[in-house]
């Protein structure tokens, strides 16, 4: 039984202030355990560095010579057919009430091309997001890890996946 409980060990990461580690001690002692401790790295500046690596590494290059679209700040605009994507809808779908369920993951995926494309970053989004935030709650807007979807992003994905006529949309966008 002894045998099975030394290889049935993994290495547990916490933090915790010194009143929590001696607790922590206490109860490895009081039951006769042992309490082996392991220095790391500060977790949270290597990942932010990575996180800065890794969107370095992703970054999509927009195209100088295309007009900016004044929606998502990308050029050409994101819905363009220049950045056609696998996962971009053909033809519409027929309204449904379900279909908001499915507008959601288009949302993600544009999150995530113009998270590639810096415009979360860019200071006249910032600028858009921070005067969106602070409007009157009774206008809404559509909002994916907690950024703003550009009006064309909003318009085309709600031409794919319509609501039924008596279902009203729930004012998803940012002019």
């Amino acid at each position: 039984m002894a045998e099975e409980q030394e290889d049935n060990r993994s290495i547990l990461a916490l933090e915790v202030t010194e009143e929590q580690r001696e607790a922590i001690r206490a109860f490895y002692v009081h039951n006769e355990w042992d309490f082996n401790e392991i220095d790391i790295v500060d977790q949270n500046n290597s990942n932010s560095e990575s996180q800065t690596e890794t969107v370095e590494q992703h970054y999509i290059p927009q195209d100088p010579e295309s007009d900016e679209c004044e929606h998502c700040l990308c050029r050409p605009c994101i819905t363009d057919e220049l950045h056609r994507q696998s996962w971009l809808e053909s033809e519409s779908h027929a309204p449904n009430k379900r279909n908001s369920s499915l507008r959601k993951d288009k949302y993600k995926r544009f999150w995530t091309n113009l998270f590639h494309r810096r415009v979360w970053r860019d200071s006249r989004y910032l600028a858009r997001k921070e005067e969106a935030l602070s409007r009157d709650r009774t206008e809404y807007d559509v909002f994916h890890r907690r950024d703003l979807m550009p009006k064309c992003v909003v318009t085309l994905v709600r031409s794919w996946l319509p609501n039924p006529p008596n279902k009203p949309y729930i004012g998803h966008r940012w002019e």
